[in-house]
């Protein structure tokens, strides 16, 4: 049940996501407003310097202490994975003891020399596990069913960051892109250098 209620979570978000990806283009919008990671004071931006290389990842983090829908879905999606194994670690301790038991028990069976009577024990064998999957099939659909929406969950969180911090990046390139006056000016240097370096180069030459 958790896992289908983040995953209701999840679309409720993506859906305003999407109705409000498109930037603002109001430039009258403070400074103070840009991301954390996208300041101007990030002079040092380096992907060595984020521990997780992640520069939307940073950002998304940004955005979800400022949304409370973000910042609920992620406390949601962190008390929903840090209590997986614990509510699962009884059931999966039952199995695997019953496991290791149908195991243990064909292996036993190659000490048995009448074939007949190992015939006889490994049906018996089998038929005893036959019961035991159906006693635990509600609990291996119910597994089968959370670790579908793991994976629904998991994809959809990418797509989360990914939708929400585009439209940041947007306005970011919207309105901090610098003046083009010192690359230019760096684009007519260069220009100047090669063709005096190839003047002189053919000067020297010919020598």
């Amino acid at each position: 049940m958790k896992a289908i209620a983040l995953l209701s979570t999840l679309l409720i978000i993506l859906f305003f996501s999407s109705c409000n990806s498109t930037p603002s283009k109001d430039t009258s919008t403070p400074k103070n407003d840009m991301p954390e990671p996208l300041k101007d004071d990030k002079s040092d931006f380096s992907l060595k310097r984020m521990p997780s290389g992640s520069l939307m990842d940073e950002i998304y983090d940004d955005l979800a202490k400022k949304d409370p829908q973000l910042q609920k879905l992620e406390e949601q999606l962190t008390h929903f994975n840090s209590g997986i194994a614990d509510s699962l670690k009884a059931f999966n301790n039952y199995a695997a003891k019953s496991d290791n038991y149908y195991l243990s028990a064909n292996e036993s069976l190659t000490a048995i020399k009448d074939t007949v009577l190992r015939a006889q024990l490994s049906a018996l064998i089998a038929d005893s596990k036959s019961k035991y999957m159906d006693k635990i099939s509600r609990f291996t659909s119910l597994k089968a069913h959370i670790d579908s929406n793991q994976i629904k969950i998991g994809d959809y969180h990418a797509v989360l960051k990914i939708v929400a911090t585009l439209p940041v990046v947007e306005n970011y390139q919207d309105k901090s892109m610098p003046d083009i006056t010192s690359t230019a000016n760096l684009a007519n240097e260069a220009q100047h250098l090669r063709v005096k370096t190839m003047q002189l180069a053919r000067k020297y030459q010919k020598k």
